[in-house]
């Protein structure tokens, strides 16, 4: 009986592989491209691209009028690229009609809704049926801090429930590598988002465990404390936006917010401005929402930035994530364009009213760190990102223990219809009762029987198990996988530049003199002046 026990608890240990999606590029209906997870809604599937958001708990998808207000695109071309696509629930054959309390209420600052069920798909393994999503009846006063598709990961996150209660993930866990939106083929790279676990490839070095903390002006509860931050300048030398040794600041993780970072303009940013020898006073309305703009003349920093997080890793950020060309939405055609001759630096410097305000750590911060949260553990993990298109998935469990046993399809799939059991013969002869002898050979011979049966079983086992994470770790590579970055080929005699099949750049390369490869077309546009006061350069709109 032990050694039966001990088989089954064997057979019970494995776990559904985690479910990944690329961050990147999605083509839109509108036949342009917007950043984000791809997920696709309905049947038939319309793509879209999301963001996590918090505290809301249901998924929310803008529907064929995106409610798109200034500072967005005025145009539906626009519009439908600025919220990362437009749900037509007429044309899904699967859209059915929430019912009432089926799903949970979201805080005050969101808007109305209209609550619908509908197919969304994960991956090309996983899709939710009847899953409750709202479409938004307005605008709800963003601009654009968050103005797109949401994945809702709060405490009563309806994407976690559904996905464990359907046994599609073993926690609630979610995890996250925003990737590299710089601005040539080899400051690109797709992120990855994953439920269920997180991706192995994908972080180097130790990873540090935090408690999350309840803050109310930190809707994600991801709080860190930042012992330093640090210029790292191209000569080697090294410079601390802390004037004080002692000094540190606590800091709220929000993975979809659009810039690197907020932060007082006094001290730190006026100490950047000081080391850096600049003086930035212009703003972006572009997808770097309100982040600063270097001037005509300026010489953007070179430099990277270090983070040093208390009890926790260094983070640094490359210069090709933190100054980039500055990116916005055509209003005409809703194509997502790079102006190359305005350098914009992802920060977000507050002052006056919101000079106290709680700091933020945004997309561009897990450029260089991946995080991983399990709501049933309470916790959170921080690395140092590993960017690279390989994948290693890992599964991990609500008590936060790691685990890479996958269940086969059979395995996770119960049986539905129970098995019948002939019951033993209750013949009214009776037999005459065996001598003890045979009665023992019989018993010997069982056992041995059975232990041979179960060595086989967990054998058959183990090779079914080693083969479901060969084919699942497949099917994540075919779904993740992009090829590297090539090689750009520079014609010296027309200074025109050739570029090799990339999913994330365009093929009309500029001529060399203006020679700029973005990810988003490289159509340079005239510089917007910002017609604002001194006091209004450093306060968040709204």
């Amino acid at each position: 009986m032990a050694m039966m026990n001990a088989f089954k608890l064997a057979f019970a240990d494995c776990v559904p592989y985690p479910i990944a999606a690329k961050i990147g590029n999605v083509t839109l209906s509108n036949g342009q491209t917007a950043r984000g997870i791809s997920y696709s809604v309905g049947t038939p599937e319309q793509d879209f691209a999301f963001l996590p958001q918090w505290p809301l708990n249901n998924v929310m998808v803008y529907g064929t009028d995106g409610y798109c207000t200034s500072p967005a695109p005025s145009t539906e071309v626009g519009c439908t690229t600025w919220r990362g696509g437009q749900y037509n629930k007429v044309a899904s054959t699967t859209r059915q009609q929430a019912g009432s309390g089926s799903y949970p209420s979201d805080a005050s600052q969101y808007p109305n809704r209209d609550y619908v069920t509908d197919t969304m798909v994960l991956n090309q393994n996983i899709s939710l049926s009847q899953l409750d999503m709202g479409i938004p009846l307005a605008d709800w006063g963003e601009q654009g801090y968050y103005p797109m598709m949401a994945i809702g990961l709060g405490q009563n996150s309806t994407i976690l429930s559904a996905l464990v209660s359907a046994k599609n993930i073993v926690s609630r866990t979610w995890s996250m590598f925003y990737g590299w939106t710089g601005d040539d083929s080899n400051s690109q790279l797709d992120g990855t988002f994953v439920f269920g676990g997180y991706d192995r490839a994908k972080v180097t070095g130790q990873g540090y465990t935090f408690a999350t903390t309840a803050n109310p002006a930190c809707d994600s509860q991801l709080m860190v404390t930042i012992e330093d931050m640090i210029l790292n300048f191209p000569n080697g030398t090294t410079t601390s936006l802390f004037t004080n040794p002692s000094e540190s600041i606590a800091a709220c993780i929000l993975p979809d917010y659009p810039v690197l970072m907020t932060i007082a303009l006094d001290p730190y940013f006026n100490t950047f401005q000081i080391l850096t020898n600049t003086s930035i006073t212009d703003r972006s309305f572009g997808l770097a929402y309100f982040s600063m703009l270097y001037g005509e003349g300026d010489q953007p920093y070179q430099g990277d930035l270090t983070f040093n997080i208390q009890s926790g890793p260094s983070i640094r950020i490359p210069n090709n994530q933190l100054v980039v060309s500055e990116r916005s939405i055509n209003q005409d055609s809703g194509a997502l364009e790079a102006n190359s001759s305005a350098r914009n630096l992802v920060i977000n410097p507050v002052q006056s009213l919101n000079a106290n305000d709680l700091p933020k750590l945004g997309r561009q911060f897990l450029s260089s760190a991946y995080i991983m949260m399990n709501q049933d553990a309470n916790q959170f993990t921080l690395w140092s990102s590993n960017p690279t298109s390989a994948v290693d998935l890992v599964a991990v469990s609500t008590n936060g223990t790691e685990v890479t046993d996958f269940c086969t399809d059979a395995a996770t799939t119960p049986s539905s219809t129970p098995q019948e059991t002939t019951p033993p013969s209750s013949a009214s002869g009776k037999k005459a009762a065996l001598s003890a002898g045979p009665i023992a050979g019989i018993a010997i011979g069982a056992v041995a029987v059975v232990a041979i049966v179960a060595v086989a079983a967990f054998i058959f086992y183990r090779r079914r198990r080693d083969t479901a994470k060969a084919n699942n770790a497949g099917t994540a590579l075919q779904w993740l996988q992009k090829e590297g970055p090539p090689g750009d080929t520079l014609d010296p005699l027309t200074g025109t530049v050739s570029t090799n099949t990339y999913s994330e750049l365009p093929q009309d390369g500029p001529k060399l003199k203006e020679y700029f490869k973005p990810e988003l077309h490289g159509t340079p546009s005239p510089r917007t002046e910002l017609r604002m006061s001194p006091q209004q350069r450093y306060e968040l709109v709204g």
